[in-house]
Formats: C-alpha cells, structure tokens, sequence
C-alpha cells in the first residue's frame, strides 16, 4: 500500500473515533474512560478513570502557625508566599504591609511600607521568591521591586505597565508573572478587563495571555507564549453608561502555573491539565473523567437572596450551567506532584486528589472549601485558614504520603 494512502486511511479513523466519543483503556489498564470529542483529539493525553483508587493514603499533621503577635494584628485580606528557605512572607492587603515570618511561626520582620519610594508601594500584589531576590508587584503604583533576599533592601525595581488602546473591546493589564530561569526575565500573564459602555462586546473574546518581559530593559520581548480563555462573569451595562462586574463561584475559570521549566493550565470544565514548555508548545495532558456535580439552581439564589442590587439581579437573570465547576484551583509542588481540589457535592466540602508527574492518583483526602491551600513544597503544606476566635492564620503542615 502507497504510504499517502495508508495516512488517509489512519487519519479517518482517528476521525470517526473521535466523532463518537473515543473510548480508551486507562493508563491502568482495569477500566474504561469516555473522553469528549475535544478532549479525545489531544496528543499524548494520559487518560484514567474517575473509580481509579489511589495508591497511598495521607496524612497532614499541624507543625507551625504564622498569625497575629503581640505587636500584629492581622486583617482578613491577606496574600502569601513561601520561599526555599521556608520563610513564610504574608502581604495584608488592608494595612499594606508584608509580613516576614521565620520556619518556626516566630516572627521576623517587615518588609517595605506604604508610599511611593523604593521600597514602598500602595497595595500589596503578586509576591516570588527565588534563591536570589524576593519579589513584589505592586498594581497600584505598576512597578516590580526585587529585594535582597538577606538584608532585604531594593536591589532594583522597574516599572510594569502596558499600554491601553481605547479601541480595543477590553484594556489588558498584569495578572500576574511567573519566575523562569533566564536572567532578567519574567513570565508575565496579562489579563482583558472590562469596558463600560461597551455593551455590545463578546465576553467569550476575553483572554488570558502570557507574554516575556525583560526586567533589564523594562520591555516586553518576543511573541505572545500563550492565549486561554478568560474566566467567565456575570456584567451589568446599566443605562447611564455604569458597569458592574461579579464573579461567582459556578462559573468557569482557568487556572495556570509555571513551574520546573512548564507551563501548566487547567480550565475546570473538566478534569483535564495540559503541559507545555516555556515557550508554549503543547507537551502533553493529563484527564480523568469525573463527572460534575449537578448545579441546583434555587440553592444558588438562595446565597444572593440578601444582595443588593444590581448584584443580586445579575444572578436571577443570569443563564446558570447545568453542573458546578470540577475543580476550585490546583497547585504543583516541587516534585512534580499535582494537587487538584475537587468539588464535591457540599458547596463547604472539597477533596484534594494528588496525582503523581504522570496523573496517577496517588492519594484523595478531604478539605474545607474556607481553607486555601498555599504553596506545598519542601514535605510541607501551607494553608490559610480562620482559626477558633476568627481570626486568619497560616498553618504549616507535615504530610506523610
């Protein structure tokens, strides 16, 4: 057979598996799992199936608290960040202040104060940290410091703007940025916002978008590393040329990570977290098919009976999805780990499925939706959580896979 027409033949085969709903074996081998049409067509995809028992259980025990002192009190707007020394920085939002904490819970310093000098900033953002500076993006005043990591004094600082066109159906701005291994590089991820008086927009057009920008020159470099869909909200075009903007919970979002030189991006449609490298070219998947819980859609009401308006309109008009979300958010570790919170069918309770660097599920444990897992590095967890007197703390724990 001529080698055209034997890739004819496998290409419309490839095709009409697709067309009705390819059924794979798992990566076990023990059971089948039923992939959607746009998720059965992805290259090196590791499929498994959502009865796949995990092969270890786990266990978390507390071993240190980063909260209030003598002196701090802590606001219930807070933002955290752990480095590789274990020093766990916490920014409050309300106070404009970051907090460092020692390892152990005691407490260390500040870093940095309000104002508009080097070193200071107006609102507490997107924190990094590596081996050489501890970063911080203040959005208010759109300027990127980098700190010493010892003294922490200003090693540099650079301004991190974009520019707006007014023509544009939505303003991009910074989301947030991701450390790579190249000097003076940064990761940035940008993001579409809303336009009011804008009515006649698409709202499905909105993206997210990672661009290079080089922390030497101040500029952005290169093409675009990657584009996603943006999360989806609830707007309201009022008549007088007013805007209003909500997100709620069962609408859909994507989630990204950079980590270990990989991009990582979930959209919680699915169970279903793709992999490319830093320069945005697809490696692979990882899928299981968990199916959503169903969306009941008076219980959803009955959260916003007490709003205002126009907030709580916007949900009673609002053409809510059948199901909930599959997961509320996912963080990598530094080994490779995947740690997915899943949604179950009590809006209070999660469960926390780890899959191992090729999506094997390696252990499920159940969580509180009001606590917010952080950073899981070095054997240790870190959460934010509101304790007994309802106050917000960070707790670090051991887990024993």
């Amino acid at each position: 057979m001529y080698q055209p027409e034997l890739k004819s033949i496998l290409s419309m085969m490839k095709k009409i598996l697709i067309a009705v709903g390819l059924l794979v074996i798992s990566c076990s081998g023990e059971t089948s799992v039923d992939i959607p049409e746009e998720i059965a067509s992805l290259e090196n995809l590791a499929a498994f199936s959502a009865d796949s028992e995990p092969a270890h259980e786990i266990n978390l025990t507390p071993v240190s608290v980063f909260g209030d002192t003598e002196e701090i009190l802590l606001s219930e707007w807070l933002t955290v960040q752990v480095d590789d020394r274990g020093r766990v920085f916490i920014g409050d939002n309300r106070e404009t202040v970051i907090h460092l904490y020692n390892p152990d819970g005691t407490y260390n310093r500040q870093i940095g104060r309000e104002g508009d000098g080097p070193g200071e900033y107006r609102g507490i953002g997107v924190m990094r940290s590596d081996e050489n500076f501890f970063y911080h993006y203040d959005r208010n005043n759109r300027r990127l410091t980098r700190y010493d990591p010892d003294t922490f004094d200003v090693a540099d600082s650079v301004e991190l703007t974009v520019e707006r066109d007014d023509d544009e159906a939505f303003f991009r701005s910074v989301n947030t940025f991701y450390l790579t291994d190249a000097d003076d590089e940064i990761l940035v991820q940008l993001g579409m916002g809303f336009r009011s008086g804008r009515p006649d927009i698409d709202l499905s057009e909105r993206r997210i978008q990672g661009h290079i920008f080089n922390t030497a020159t101040g500029t952005f470099s290169g093409e675009e590393i990657y584009s996603f869909r943006a999360n989806e909200a609830l707007v309201h075009f009022g008549n007088d040329g007013s805007m209003a903007v909500m997100s709620v919970p069962y609408k859909r979002t994507p989630v990204v990570h950079v980590t270990d030189g990989q991009i990582i991006h979930g959209w919680n449609e699915h169970f279903l977290f793709r992999y490319y490298d830093l320069n945005g070219n697809y490696q692979r998947a990882v899928y299981y098919d968990h199916v959503n819980h169903p969306l009941n859609r008076n219980e959803v009401l009955a959260l916003y009976e007490d709003r205002t308006e126009p907030w709580k309109g916007m949900v009673q008009n609002d053409e809510m999805p059948e199901t909930w979300p599959s997961w509320a958010g996912f963080l990598p570790d530094d080994e490779g780990r995947l740690w997915v919170e899943k949604r179950t069918s009590d809006p209070d309770v999660t469960e926390y499925h780890i899959l191992d660097a090729s999506g094997e599920l390696l252990a499920v444990f159940p969580w509180s939706s009001k606590r917010q897992v952080q950073h899981i590095q070095n054997g240790y967890l870190y959460s934010l959580e509101e304790n007994e007197d309802g106050l917000r703390e960070v707790l670090k724990y051991t887990f024993d896979l």
